[in-house]
């Protein structure tokens, strides 16, 4: 006998009769034959339908369905995706949980993140201004000045003893170019510099204008990172003219290619310095590290820009409750310039059995220099020097950040110690002053306030009088700004 659940096939399906003893109910014996005939061949659908609507008449036509069949095949709706949940995190144990001085870093290490995260997230790096044509012409346009006094004091003729280029001239004169050894790196210690001055055709007007072409790039740059830290317009006009619209700044750059070139680079690396432990930027912290190498290299007072840039890190406000944190900073800048000096020494061991043989040509100590720390408040020229410093110390008050005035005391006590140690030449002028500047306009924070932005527009114009003054008081600014002013016609 046939099972109810059998699903008949061929064409004599429909004639195929379920049990009556096993069909407890005609719904049972209609979907058993309805759904065998939904799966009966198609030219057969008809037939197969009509003879099991006919079967189920017979057996019970009072039983016999009143409602049309449904569809075998429900229709499944489409389904949105089901978004994953994280896991929340596990509870804190109670006795786990950090509570007085602990919390209290914990909370003011959160509140440090987001803070520097929003200045960050505020700075610009598109470059000023943004095609390489226009940056080009703004940096020839801010060293045309430079060129053309330059070119003036060629013609006048600058008066012995002024230029400290023309001491870098007959110092490579002397060097051996020919020999086979290391010998000139120990005779004309920093190397960069001695090496320009080697290839630089015109002697001392060639370093002049090497020098007031490196002035417009110096000038350039610091306008272009104070358009991008977002400072008021104003504050960007008064700080470029403390720094530009001096006789001290003119001085150096035509006529102390050295020490131009190793404050330009300390102040460059100051910028990075400060994005690289206040805004945690890697790239820039590699860079300030070369740039103080290369200071090194370049000036014979570098090493002690170097080590004062150092010394600022841990006051510098990102970091400041990490352990390690400033050992870190201070490692990444400071590599580059030991790597470079331990290369050097060992090439003058190699090849002079000297180690120290470049830095003694450096030096010329004379004890005689220590009487000038007992002239620094009773002297004009004295009070001027200090001058920037408490400037410096003024603009961090009027800003909240201390570390400016931190670094224009340390950079004045380098200064001083490379005056005593013969690392700054006698006829050298505007150290101080130029180093304060550029580590202000570096360190000074960018702000929206009103009475602050006016407060440290008056501070970099009074900055620019400190200059003014500090450079006639100097007589070696004053003989050459009298042959500047005679070469136009003024005097």
């Amino acid at each position: 006998m046939a099972s109810p659940l059998a699903r008949p096939e061929g064409p004599g399906a429909d004639a195929v009769l379920p049990d009556a003893g096993a069909v407890r109910t005609a719904g049972d014996a209609v979907l058993p034959a309805a759904d065998g005939a939904l799966r009966a061949p198609s030219a057969d659908s008809s037939l197969a339908l009509s003879g099991a609507a006919a079967t189920s008449a017979e057996l019970a036509p009072e039983l016999a369905p009143t409602s049309p069949p449904v569809s075998p095949v429900p229709t499944v709706p489409a389904r949105r995706p089901v978004r994953l949940r994280r896991p929340a995190p596990p509870a804190v144990e109670p006795d786990r949980r950090p509570r007085g001085t602990a919390r209290t870093r914990a909370l003011r290490a959160l509140v440090e993140e987001r803070r520097f995260a929003s200045v960050l997230a505020g700075m610009k790096h598109e470059a000023f201004p943004g095609t390489l044509g226009g940056r080009t012409a703004l940096r020839l346009v801010f060293a045309a000045p430079f060129v053309a006094i330059a070119i003036l004091l060629e013609v006048v003729g600058v008066p012995a003893g002024i230029s400290a280029n023309s001491l870098l001239v007959a110092r490579a004169a002397t060097v051996d170019w020919t020999g086979a050894g290391a010998a000139w790196i120990g005779d004309l210690y920093p190397p960069i510099t001695g090496v320009i001055a080697a290839v630089t055709p015109g002697g001392a007007f060639g370093l002049s204008l090497v020098g007031a072409l490196c002035a417009g790039i110096v000038v350039h740059a610091m306008v272009e990172l104070m358009v991008q830290r977002g400072f008021h317009p104003s504050t960007v006009t008064a700080l470029t003219l403390a720094l530009v619209a001096n006789p001290l700044f003119f001085f150096m750059a035509t006529e102390n290619l050295p020490a131009f070139l190793g404050i330009a680079l300390f102040g460059l690396a100051m910028t990075d310095v400060v994005r690289f432990v206040t805004y945690r930027n890697t790239q820039s912290g590699f860079r300030a590290g070369i740039l103080l190498m290369l200071a090194t290299l370049t000036d014979p007072n570098g090493l002690l820009y170097a080590t004062a840039a150092v010394l600022t890190v841990p006051f510098l406000t990102h970091g400041r409750h990490q352990v390690g944190v400033h050992r870190a900073h201070a490692l990444v800048l400071v590599f580059p310039t030991l790597s470079a000096l331990a290369a050097l020494m060992f090439v003058q061991w190699s090849f002079g059995g000297d180690p120290l043989g470049a830095f003694r040509s450096a030096l010329d100590y004379d004890p005689s220099r220590w009487l000038i720390f007992d002239a620094l408040f009773t002297t004009p020229f004295g009070l001027l020097l200090l001058a920037p410093v408490a400037s410096g110390w003024l603009m961090s008050a009027v800003v909240r950040r201390p570390a400016g005035g931190i670094i224009a005391t340390l950079l004045l006590a380098s200064v001083l110690l490379g005056f005593v140690i013969g690392t700054i030449p006698e006829n050298s002028a505007g150290n101080t002053f130029l180093l304060v500047t550029l580590a202000a306009i570096a360190l000074v924070p960018p702000s929206t306030a009103l009475p602050r932005i006016a407060l440290a527009n008056v501070m970099a114009l009074l900055q620019l009088a400190i200059a003014i003054a500090a450079a006639l008081q100097r007589d070696v600014v004053v003989a050459w700004l009298a042959t500047v002013l005679r070469s136009i016609g003024l005097v």
